[in-house]
């Protein structure tokens, strides 16, 4: 059943729009004004709450679908009962027998014409004022309401009303207990008449929040997954990926796999791998760059605390001939001196005590034709210190690049917090500890939610250098899936 609201200035506009728009074996639901204190403030307006069986609709539907605009016009002007039969006509239900509609409540009320109706196509090439019958017009039928309605009525119905068809009397004693125009006139001067007419649109507006949620729970329900793309769920979780992610590639999978390919979880698995692999941003440190190879390179490693950065720069340094070393003490309990692997090497170590000595003896460096590794514990500075002292050495040098350490051995939480201090000044990220990482989905995750960062090197052990590795993806994976 299709339930509409139609406004007007009067009572007839309102039921000509609704023979209009819903034919004329729609039935009153309701009919209210705005009066009271709400429409003392306003223009009165009279509202109609109208229905029409989904079969009746689909009838008049196809009728509408041959005439125009101006031909609409013309057709729905005619009384009720006319059009009623013109519509039976053109959808083969053709009575020469009284029909009974909805009853009282319809527009459309029970007539006892057994004339011929003309067919649709006769309408369409001659006046239809030629096609009066002798039945009760629409006309008569709002004249009746007008004088029924002395004051605005209010027919209650219910949400689960069930279309269903009666016999003439069933039907009319139906009506009767609902529609009851005579006990249901309201005084102006009764002041429940308002608390009445709130009363019953709450229950409307109740009722429709209802079938609106109803509708949306009907449209949420999801499919059972496949068995390839539940697996692969399963696995990711386990493994600590990203739900975020997880939903992603399961989304992507679902547009470009079939039925088939995503009930096998091999397929599945090879597919997911695809994209995980997309995800993971690595590249060569800047020193190693081709363009740079006659200019000579200031690389800044930094991290909060202890994570193997010294001996991680160490491995970085023995890469590159003439490479010099510049650290800052970081606390009192630093300890100068030179490493076995520095004197194997031939790393040059400048121990400087302030910035402005770092800054020296990198240019000093730069002028030697060397390139520069500058080891910078930030302990317990503030993030703006750090700022500083970055800036500061793009504004003096040319190539800088900056690089956090993280350990895989801390936990997530603490690699977040610290990438959050210095994602805004860093070029990249190196890890070390690789060979004692248990979480290799930390990683993976640190990758997708850092991708502007990324991973230069993997540090795998505490020999110089052959424990060093330029950053991979497939490394990760084949950490994350024990390949």
């Amino acid at each position: 059943m299709y339930v509409r609201k139609f406004e007007a200035d009067s009572l007839e506009e309102a039921l000509s729009d609704i023979k209009r728009e819903l034919g004329p074996d729609a039935i009153i639901l309701k009919t209210t004004s705005s009066k009271g204190l709400k429409g003392a403030f306003m223009k009165k307006r009279i509202e109609i709450t109208a229905a029409i069986s989904e079969k009746s609709y689909s009838k008049k539907a196809k009728v509408d679908t041959i005439l125009d605009t101006d031909q609409k016009d013309k057709f729905y002007s005619n009384k009720s009962s006319y059009i009623s039969n013109m519509i039976d006509n053109a959808s083969g239900e053709r009575k020469n027998k009284a029909v009974s509609g909805y009853g009282k409540v319809a527009l459309n009320k029970a007539v006892a014409s057994t004339e011929s109706t003309s067919s649709l196509d006769h309408f369409l090439s001659e006046d239809t004022s030629s096609a009066k019958k002798e039945v009760r017009s629409f006309d008569e039928f709002l004249s009746e309401r007008d004088t029924a309605l002395d004051e605005e009525i209010k027919i209650d119905y219910s949400s689960n009303y069930e279309e269903n068809h009666f016999d003439e009397e069933d039907e009319e004693e139906q009506f009767e207990e609902v529609y009851q125009p005579e006990e249901r006139i309201v005084s102006r001067a009764n002041t429940n008449y308002d608390a009445h007419i709130e009363s019953q649109k709450t229950k409307i507006d109740e009722l429709e929040k209802k079938l609106f949620e109803l509708t949306r729970n009907v449209q949420s329900f999801n499919k059972p997954e496949a068995l390839g793309i539940q697996e692969l769920m399963s696995s990711l979780r386990s493994l600590d990926v990203e739900d975020t992610f997880i939903q992603k590639v399961v989304r992507k999978a679902h547009f470009e796999l079939s039925a088939t390919d995503k009930e096998d979880a091999d397929v599945v698995f090879d597919f997911a791998l695809r994209e995980m692999l997309s995800e993971i941003n690595v590249q060569m440190p800047l020193f190693s760059s081709v363009d740079n190879a006659e200019k000579k390179v200031v690389t800044v490693v930094i991290s909060d605390v202890t994570s193997g950065q010294s001996t991680m720069l160490r491995k970085i340094a023995s890469l590159k001939k003439d490479s010099v070393i510049v650290r800052n003490k970081g606390s009192e309990e630093f300890k100068e001196g030179e490493t076995f692997s520095e004197k194997f090497f031939g790393i040059e170590t400048k121990v400087c005590k302030t910035i402005s000595e770092i800054v020296a003896a990198t240019r000093n460096s730069l002028e030697s034709k060397n390139n520069v590794f500058i080891d910078y514990k930030a302990g317990n500075q503030e993030v703006n210190e750090v700022k500083k002292f970055i800036d500061g050495l793009k504004r003096s040098f040319e190539n800088v690049e900056i690089l956090v350490c993280l350990s895989s051995i801390n936990s997530e939480l603490y690699n977040r917090k610290v990438l959050n201090r210095y994602s805004s000044l860093a070029n990249g990220m190196i890890v070390t500890h690789l060979d004692q990482c248990l979480n290799f989905g930390s990683l993976f995750n640190l990758a997708i939610d850092f991708n502007k960062l990324p991973y230069k090197f993997f540090g795998t052990g505490e020999v110089v250098p052959d424990d060093l590795e330029a950053a991979t993806a497939e490394r990760i994976l084949a950490g994350i899936f024990q390949l």
